[in-house]
């Protein structure tokens, strides 16, 4: 207290200040000591409780070893008995065989004393020994007193006590069974030799019965080998030489090839003809890579024969039932027919144990659909039950009720000891009276769910029962997803304590209750009381700072309005949050899904499990469709029963027509001698045409109607939909040079692996009349470039003759102009042109300066080729021309986008484009081509409903990408994520660390520090989070938000929707070494400036509202500015019409973190 006085008096203070003082330092000093005091005690109570937690720990470890020891002992005396019980057998067994043999062994007996007695004691001597256990010579020694005639110990070939040789006869010779292991039964189970001994050797008190012993291991040897079961087969009727030249001679199929004469066609690189040989009709083909380039004569099958030959080739024993081209290559190195692809095709999809064996993952599912949206709490509440849970707890439970709400997420869970279904329904009554009873229950189809008394439960509280279809979780997944988080969670609690794991229930449910949801994005504690529920970081925080919130004081009238207008507001923005969560689930499920849809009467397979197992599904039927109960739902008639499953547990089951069918007529023609069915086919290339109308994929969420109309809109435009290039009069590629001196370049070298694959694209580019040969003074080399695909593509390098080609200044549009025209649309058709610059002529003198050498030859293009400096605008070209006047139509290169916002009109401006394309005659790829869709991907971007995201293909790029080590890689890297900057808040500062690696003068290897990985990662991560812009509207009206701070300037555009901004685009940069040196105001001022002519192309001559945070440049329009710079500035924004406004610093968070530089 004296050093109080002391400090008091320092400080000037006298009298009654004086006292308060001391007398305040010593009630502080008396608190912390009380504090400090108070913390030893908790921390001696914790270390206690340590200690008598590691004491029992100890005693538990000990208890363990003491049982494990007292265990050991027991199996060890167990053993010894086992053992001791065995030989006593197994002597009883010998002297039973001995007694059998009584006769034989005096016999014996007396002839081995009789040469035993001739010999000395303990001397060695070589014997011939003929027992039922060992046959031959053996070394042994002889005995003057012998306990036993014979003893044979632990030799070589001898068998086992209990396996003689029950053939042996005195006398007879036979070899003893040579084994590795003289004693083979020392390491077997002694339980298992109990049994069989005592099952064959008798007590001695008991009458004895002497019989052969047969052992296990002869019994294994004289088993009978279970016969294969065989498919029966119909190709094992013999058909002989003469029958199938009858055969041959009577199908009218074969005719043509009969009659006609001998001719040798070209078929890609190999060579075919038929001929008769013997009255038989082969198929002669030959190609460098079958047969080693020999000929291969295969039989031409007539059609009665077909199916034997399929048949052998598939379902027989050797057949593998493997797929269609493997079944088809071994078929044709025997046989040929015309259509055999086809038939083989249609043989092994309709193969009933192919169909039943095929796995759940080649089935592919079918798009997500939509659940619907609950906007009241407990309106809809999803239940389920968890167990039977082992160990039980210590009060007997064994499973767990959940319950979820579908409108806040919070969840409900009850330990149960039993489930039946009073126990089940008297605890969700437990939980009503909480929560008050729901509207609707969606539950599996449980017993206890789905029993009359549950039933009567829920009339009496008027609940409607919803249930799920037979194994498809998926469709109760909100509860299904609680129920693994619950377990998981509650197996790292009790981890310790596992009987008391009904007592962390609670606790769990807190926890899950505080977090916010993703879905929704706040906590079920938030969405259920319309407040933050004070948890252990309040208290924490509370404790550390001594800050505790002091509630304002309201009557009850207002607090209740409040908590309304609250609760109504964060279920609304909850609601708007799973509903971007929804789609954007649907969106990541639909990108492999297939609309798949069956009608009454078709077979159908189910995916059921096997032994009351869901994990071990395999599929059973055929069954029957009875009618369609849901989008996705079907009612199939299984057995006597009728129940309903999902579209993902059923799999279209292919019948296989009857081997003989009498039909009145048939359009089915013989083949053409120009048409070659097989895999060989594929050689030709884009020579013929391998894609159709089949190919074009259709929007998943189309109804069967707008399916239906779509595909009798592709039905009149078939000649369109192909993958080989037509040739178009809309433009001709031109190529103006600055110099008549021909320009002519060394070829590159080729490697050989190349060749024969550049061989082969140069054949089918001269037969499609894409080039020719050529004898022009211009040669420019060529190179071949590895596709997506994995194919190789032709690529020539005209470096040369572009450097002296007049450009061609055709503008080119560019992705702000086509996103632009996008706004409102909600229906996409992303068509591909094939080979779109293939479809283009080159005018006739300029076809000579298009001449390219390859390895074979010069050739040159009648086509307009890759790689031309003015290509790009001769397309560019065609295709304004054909789309001039066409309205909700934009293309970008060979790429055309049709958007409308509804589907009437979407199925007009398709006919439209695709009457234009007809009389341009160009045709379009089908593989590429997705009709009446509201999801799309357009040019590095993901399209949807007037928002635009980013390209999962190339997020998946980025992400994966290695870390970048050198320059050239940091470039590569940058150049990547950079497509995607207006996507990524304060992009320039974010990468600036790894920006400034690659100036000049720094090393080309990277030094990787603390700062570049930071950068590294914070581009991968706020690229992982699927950021997504909404599409610019012309209509609306902009607002521009702007700041700066001491390294960097940014801006970004936004757009009210519903009441709210929402982004349209990012933009940053980082400010120079002068421009750091600017006051606040001019750096202000510079952020406007700089804004506004980044996004000039939406901002000019339109009126937009300007936010900034700094007050004085509110005033922009009307006041005087002392300082020239910004006057400067001042006279150039009076080029735009806007509205200045000054927002809270706090509100501004977008444009303010956008200046900021990542540290």
């Amino acid at each position: 207290m004296a050093e109080f006085w002391a400090k008091g008096v320092e400080l000037g203070l006298k009298g009654k200040q004086l006292t308060e003082f001391v007398e305040s330092q010593t009630r502080l000093l008396a608190q912390r000591e009380e504090r400090q005091a108070q913390r030893e005690r908790e921390e001696r109570q914790a270390q206690s409780e340590r200690e008598e937690r590691q004491a029992q720990r100890e005693e538990r470890q000990a208890q363990r070893e003491e049982r494990e020891r007292q265990i050991e002992l027991k199996r060890l005396e167990l053993q010894i008995k086992m053992e001791t019980k065995r030989l006593e057998l197994q002597t009883e067994m010998v002297r039973v065989q001995n007694q059998h043999e009584a006769p034989r062994q005096r016999d014996n007996q007396q002839q081995m004393l009789h040469r035993a007695s001739k010999l000395p004691a303990f001397t060695d001597g070589k014997d011939q020994i003929d027992t039922p256990y060992f046959t031959g010579e053996v070394e042994a020694v002889c005995l003057k007193k012998p306990l036993y005639d014979l003893l044979i110990g632990n030799i070589g070939g001898a068998r086992r006590p209990d396996d003689p040789d029950v053939e042996w006869r005195m006398g007879a010779a036979q070899p003893a069974v040579e084994e590795e292991d003289p004693l083979p039964f020392a390491n077997e189970d002694i339980s298992e030799l109990l049994r069989d001994d005592i099952a064959t050797v008798h007590r001695r008190d008991q009458p004895q019965v002497v019989s052969a012993v047969t052992t296990r291991a002869q019994a294994k040897k004289d088993k009978t080998t279970t016969p294969l079961r065989v498919t029966n087969s119909s190709a094992t009727a013999v058909v002989d030489r003469d029958q199938l030249i009858q055969l041959q001679e009577a199908d009218l199929t074969l005719t043509k090839y009969r009659s006609r004469p001998v001719k040798e066609m070209t078929k890609g690189e190999g060579t075919v003809h038929f001929e008769v040989k013997a009255k038989i009709l082969y198929r002669v083909f030959q190609h460098p890579r079958v047969n080693g380039g020999k000929p291969l004569r295969q039989v031409l099958v007539p059609q009665p024969l077909r199916r034997q030959v399929m048949e052998v080739a598939h379902d027989s024993i050797m057949g593998g039932h493997l797929g269609v081209k493997k079944t088809s290559d071994r078929i044709q190195a025997a046989f040929y027919w015309p259509g055999l692809h086809a038939d083989v095709t249609r043989f092994c999809r309709s193969c009933d144990i192919c169909q039943k064996t095929i796995p759940r993952g080649r089935v592919p599912k079918v798009p997500l659909q939509k659940m619907p949206l609950i906007d009241r709490p407990f309106k809809r509440v999803a239940i389920d039950l968890i167990g039977e849970i082992k160990p039980p707890s210590e009060a007997g439970h064994r499973w767990v009720l959940t319950l979820v709400d579908y409108a806040t997420r919070y969840p409900e869970a009850v330990p149960l000891k039993k489930i039946d279904t009073e126990t089940v329904a008297e605890a969700l009554v437990d939980i009503f009276s909480r929560i008050g009873v729901p509207e609707e229950i969606l539950t599996d189809l449980g017993t206890q769910f789905v029993s009359e008394c549950m039933e009567e439960v829920n009339r009496l509280l008027s609940i409607r029962h919803l249930t799920t279809t037979p194994y498809h979780p998926m469709c109760n997944g909100l509860v299904e997803k609680f129920n693994a988080t619950l377990k998981s969670t509650l197996k790292k609690l009790c981890s310790e304590q596992p009987r008391q794991w009904h007592r962390y229930i609670n606790a769990l449910l807190f926890a899950y209750r505080e977090v916010p949801q993703e879905s929704t994005g706040f906590s079920p504690f938030e969405l259920m009381y319309g407040r933050t529920v004070r948890g252990p970081m309040q208290i924490l925080k509370e404790l550390w700072t001594k800050d505790v919130d002091t509630p304002e004081v309201k009557n009850s009238y207002q607090y209740v309005f409040e908590l309304r207008e609250k609760l109504e507001e964060t279920l609304e923005i909850a609601r708007e949050n799973l509903r971007k969560s929804q789609d954007s689930g649907k969106h990541y499920y639909d990108r492999k899904a297939v609309n798949r849809k069956f009608t009454p009467g078709n077979k159908v397979l189910i995916l059921l499990p096997t032994d009351h197992n869901k994990l071990l599904m395999q599929w059973k039927g055929p069954y029957e469709v009875e009618t369609v109960v849901g989008i996705d739902d079907y009612k199939v008639n299984v057995g006597k029963k009728s129940k309903i499953y999902h579209a993902n547990l059923l799999k279209l089951y292919v019948e296989r027509p009857p081997e003989a069918v009498q039909v009145a007529a048939s359009v089915e023609e013989p083949a053409e001698l120009d048409e070659f069915d097989g895999e060989e086919l594929l050689e030709l290339g884009d020579l013929h045409k391998k894609e159709g109308v089949d190919d074009v994929k259709l929007g998943p969420d189309l109804t069967e109607d707008q399916q239906k109309e779509l595909h009798d809109f592709m039905g009149d435009f078939t000649h369109r939909f192909s993958d080989v290039p037509g040739s178009t009069s809309l433009v001709e590629h031109e190529v103006h040079l600055t110099s008549d001196v021909p320009v002519r370049s060394k070829p590159y070298p080729i490697p050989f692996q190349a060749r024969e694959s550049l061989k082969k694209d140069i054949d089918n580019m001269l037969k499609m009349g894409v080039i020719r040969e050529s004898s022009s003074p211009y040669s420019s080399p060529v190179v071949v470039v590895k596709k997506k695909d994995g194919t190789n593509r032709v690529c020539i390098d005209f470096r040369k003759v572009n450097k002296i080609t007049v450009f061609d200044p055709e503008p080119m549009p560019t992705a702000t102009d086509l996103f632009r025209q996008l706004t409102g649309s909600k229906i996409f058709s992303k068509i591909d042109l094939s080979k779109g610059y293939w479809q283009i002529p080159v005018r006739e003198e300029d076809i000579p300066k298009t001449a390219f050498a390859t390895p074979d030859g010069t050739y040159e293009c009648l086509r307009m080729p890759f790689g031309m400096v003015n290509s790009g605008a001769t397309l560019k070209r065609g295709m304004r021309k054909m789309l001039k006047g066409m309205k909700n139509v934009v293309y970008y290169w060979d790429d055309l986008l049709v958007h409308t916002e509804t589907f009437a009109e979407h199925l007009e401006t398709l006919r439209e484009l695709f009457s234009r394309l007809t009389k341009a005659n160009l045709t379009v790829r089908p593989s590429k081509c997705i009709l009446g869709t509201d999801n799309v991907d357009f040019i590095g971007y993901s399209l949807k409903e007037g928002q635009k995201g980013l390209l999962l293909e190339n997020v998946t790029k980025i992400l994966n990408a290695p870390r970048p080590e050198t320059k050239k890689q940091v470039r590569s890297f940058l150049g990547l994520a950079g497509y995607y900057r207006e996507f990524i808040p304060n992009f320039a500062a974010i990468t600036a660390p790894l920006s400034d690696m690659t100036r000049k003068g720094c090393p080309n290897r990277i030094l990787w520090g603390p700062a570049q990985e930071k950068a590294y990662q914070t581009v991968r991560d706020l690229m992982s989070r699927d950021p997504v812009l909404r599409l610019p509207d012309t209509a609306k009206e902009f607002i521009l938000r702007t700041d700066a701070s001491d390294e960097g300037i940014g801006a970004m555009l936004m757009q009210e929707h519903g009441g709210k901004p929402f982004p349209v685009s990012y933009a940053s940069k980082k400010l120079s070494g002068a421009e750091k040196n600017y006051s606040t105001m001019e750096k202000e001022c510079l952020a406007i400036v700089w804004g506004i002519k980044t996004f000039e192309l939406y901002l000019q001559g339109v009126k937009f509202v300007l936010q900034t945070d700094h007050k004085p440049l509110t005033y922009l329009n009307s006041a005087k500015f002392v300082n020239n710079r910004i006057m400067r500035w001042v006279m150039y924004l009076q080029n735009f019409d806007m509205r200045v406004e000054s927002i809270k610093g706090s509100d501004n968070v977008g444009a303010d973190f956008l200046s900021r530089v990542c540290e």
